[in-house]
């Protein structure tokens, strides 16, 4: 399992607080399946008030390998923005590893 570090969580409800988890749970194993060596996974949430509106922004670092890759995602709603970045570290993963095209048939 990844050891999970967050920070900022502390203004999450605890119902947030379970989504974020049903979340990770359902992320953090397709990240362990294309990113071997997974060692830590950082999550930094910081909220944003602006007139009275809410805005998240989450920073998710992942240490691999001795390597770091990284995330960050900005929107209204928590929940879309948790999923804004987990999407795009599975997309930087695919990418620097180029796995969608180890994963084409060959004719």
């Amino acid at each position: 399992m990844v050891d999970l570090k967050t920070i900022g969580f502390e203004i999450l409800t605890e119902k947030t607080k379970e989504e974020f988890q049903k979340l990770w749970n359902e992320y953090s194993k397709k990240i362990e399946n294309k990113l071997k060596n997974v060692e830590a996974v950082k999550i930094h949430l910081k909220e944003h008030n602006h007139g009275g509106k809410t805005k998240f922004s989450v920073h998710v670092a992942v240490d691999y390998s001795g390597k770091l890759m990284d995330a960050e995602a900005v929107d209204w709603d928590l929940k879309r923005t948790f999923h804004k970045v987990f999407n795009k570290i599975e997309t930087e993963i695919e990418h620097t590893f180029h796995l969608s095209e180890q994963n084409k048939r060959k004719i």
